[in-house]
């Protein structure tokens, strides 16, 4: 469990948004170079216009939000927690998780054979204009693909051991990864805005924070946000 002494990250982000537009307001009067003020009419225009075009434009959250799905059933049906007791072998695996166990490959090994049958068979249903993979309706569905893979094998798995019993069993694991992380969705939110703010302001500009330095921050902010959230829930 997290230190309760220590800010949850979302908090964090919303102090860091704060201290941004402080740094602009007092930028702004002291003319520091191409930044504006976030404390502003303008700025309380912007941010009312892209607080949620913003948040649900941000760079990954789509495919976060479609790998939720699988990475849910995955969880819930406990085929995640089967796989990590194989891996650091804490117990043996009863008859009916052998069999489910090995149910879930089978459907697993078919999808990923028709997925690479659609990839590089003679049919060109999902391919580019030129054949190829590359900016294909196949890669750039390769999110949609993996969450549905990973959730039918853990479908599979859930219904062999006798564990998923109705539909509301399946909509409970699909919606798991979403009450597992919630703090991560909150705190995406946040993250969001710290950088959106800062991009607005111009503060990382005068800071010489390249736009890739910018966005390596992001997704470093990211995987760091996921597991703090994940250790918070715990």
């Amino acid at each position: 469990m997290m230190n309760r002494r220590f800010l949850h990250p979302a908090i964090v982000f919303f102090l860091l948004t704060l201290l941004v537009a402080f740094l602009s307001w007092v930028g702004s009067i002291y003319g520091w170079h191409d930044v504006q003020s976030l404390l502003s009419s303008e700025g309380l225009r912007w941010q009312l216009r892209n607080a949620v075009p913003g948040f649900l434009k941000a760079p990954f959250l789509g495919h976060l939000l479609i790998l939720a799905f699988g990475i849910g059933l995955w969880m819930h049906s406990g085929l995640g927690a089967l796989i990590m007791r194989l891996f650091m072998r804490h117990s043996r695996l009863s008859g009916k998780e052998k069999r489910a166990f090995c149910w879930s490959l089978v459907v697993g090994g078919i999808f990923l054979a028709g997925c690479m049958l659609l990839a590089w068979g003679p049919w060109n249903l999902v391919r580019s204009i030129t054949g190829g993979l590359e900016h294909s309706p196949l890669a750039e569905g390769c999110t949609f693909l993996v969450s549905v893979g990973v959730g039918t094998m853990a479908l599979v798995y859930g219904y062999a051991v006798d564990y998923y019993h109705t539909d509301r069993d399946l909509v409970r694991g699909l919606s798991y990864a979403f009450v597992r992380f919630s703090g991560f969705f909150i705190t995406l939110f946040f993250m969001v805005q710290f950088f959106a703010s800062l991009r607005y302001t111009g503060l990382d500009v005068f800071m010489g924070l390249s736009p890739s330095t910018l966005h390596l921050c992001y997704v470093i902010g990211l995987f760091l946000t996921l597991f703090l959230s994940r250790t918070t829930n715990e």
